[in-house]
């Protein structure tokens, strides 16, 4: 086979009237162009063809207008006709041409045996293997009418192509245009190994014969012994379901056993609670019966300002004690003390736990009240200092101010201005972000 690409219609001639033709036989009984045998080409298309194959270029030029007897105008034609033989490379090699004044008598008897000629030097198969690789422009088509390969499909006019000439011109569709069939059901077998197609694996093929319409055949896409086979589709599918289940049974048990694991520690965490509870009801009770000999204080796990700043502040702390009781006895209590002149606003406070949790759970309903009036702030809007002061000169973490109307405050983050507590306390500030990051 020779990839050739066929002559395009030059600018001069009438690109409805030319046209190019595999020659493969002459039918001497037949006259005119009707004696030639053999596919059509598109003008412009890129074709692979059997090597040493005739192909047949007309190009047909207006030279004038003449009339009918009735006043009719009509075109006068002239016509070139050219002979090439197709070499193995792809090129054309030109056998023979010539140039009739009258485009209607172009093959006549002289032309007629000139090709005979030809055909004898070069025998020609009757139905040459023609493949299209690039369709070219080809000759427009004109009218709207149904596609001689898929009939039900009306080709617009100006669409399409057209193929032959004169009444026997018909119209198709480009390759690969015409509407396929619905998608290929699985099982189908396929045209090319009769075996069953599995899903996705074949389409449709457009099978095109003359005179047409054209078939559709089922076949596999690509190699057909690349494809696998509907039963081993199946197979394979059944596999990775069997998988996906046995995964999902695993990541169940997972979660299952998640979840008694999860249960298991609530019940000890449950069981411990109650019995750390019930540990603290037997020791208030203790303490009670026998009384409290000696208290020795081990250590102060939380402390805070609840009132005021600087030293007159009033504090509250949770104590660690260890109880030594009448019967000789040692226990442990958690007792919450506040100190400093407004102290006697916790009058009602509970004082003695024995059970750290609910020690814990007093102390934290107790938050920092200031005793001195309060002004709106500015300062979280105002822009930051161009420097930040020398580590030497205390300033808030997050305005950068140096001035702490109050005193200042230590935040869990930082050193704060009372204004800025709250922020320093759940976030890094402002300052401290854009000045001490390596803190």
């Amino acid at each position: 086979m020779s990839r050739i690409t066929v002559p395009a219609v030059p600018d001069d001639a009438d690109v409805h009237r030319s046209w190019r033709q595999l020659l493969t036989d002459l039918d001497t009984a037949a006259e005119g162009h009707r004696a030639l045998a053999g596919p059509e080409v598109g003008h412009g298309a890129v074709v692979e063809v059997p090597t040493g194959t005739l192909l047949l270029v007309v190009d047909e030029h207006r030279t004038g207008w003449a009339e009918t007897r009735f006043g009719r105008p009509y075109p006068v034609m002239d016509a070139v006709v050219a002979l090439h033989l197709v070499h193995p490379d792809g090129t054309l090699q030109p056998l023979w041409q010539r140039r009739f004044a009258q485009a209607k008598s172009m093959f006549g008897a002289a032309a007629r045996k000139m090709l005979g000629k030809y055909l004898s030097a070069h025998p020609q198969p009757e139905d040459p293997e023609v493949e299209e690789v690039s369709p070219g422009p080809g000759r427009p088509n004109l009218k709207a009418e149904p596609c001689v390969w898929c009939a039900t499909t009306t080709v617009a006019a100006r669409a399409g192509r057209l193929i032959g000439r004169g009444p026997d011109a018909v119209v198709e569709h480009r390759r690969g245009s015409c509407p396929a069939p619905s998608a290929v059901t699985a099982g189908t077998p396929c045209a090319l190994c009769q075996a069953a197609t599995a899903p996705g694996t074949a389409h449709h093929v457009q099978i095109r014969q003359a005179p047409g319409p054209g078939r559709w055949e089922v076949q596999h896409i690509g190699a057909c012994d690349q494809q696998p086979t509907l039963e081993q589709y199946e197979q394979r599918q059944a596999a990775l379901a069997g998988q996906r289940a046995a995964e999902q049974e695993r990541e169940a048990k997972k979660k299952a056993a998640a979840a008694q694991r999860k249960a298991r520690a609530d019940e000890r965490r449950a069981a411990k609670a109650a019995e750390a509870r019930a540990a603290a009801a037997a020791t208030a009770q203790a303490v009670q019966v026998h009384g409290v000999t000696s208290a020795v204080d081990v250590q102060t796990p939380y402390d805070k300002g609840v009132r005021g700043s600087g030293p007159a502040a009033t504090r509250m702390r949770i104590v660690e004690r260890a109880l030594t009781l009448g019967d000789g006895q040692s226990v442990t209590a958690w007792d919450i003390e506040v100190h400093g002149p407004q102290a006697d606003e916790f009058a009602d406070v509970p004082e003695r736990f024995y059970l750290l949790e609910d020690a814990r759970a007093e102390y934290q309903q107790h938050t920092w009240t200031s005793d001195l009036p309060t002004y709106p702030s500015s300062r979280t809007s105002a822009p930051l200092p161009a420097t930040c002061p020398t580590p030497d000169v205390d300033h808030c973490g997050n305005c950068g101010t140096t001035v702490a109307i109050g005193g200042w405050m230590i935040a869990s983050l930082g050193l704060s201005c009372p204004d800025c507590y709250d922020v320093m306390s759940g976030e890094p500030g402002r300052h401290d972000r854009r000045y001490h990051r390596q803190r």
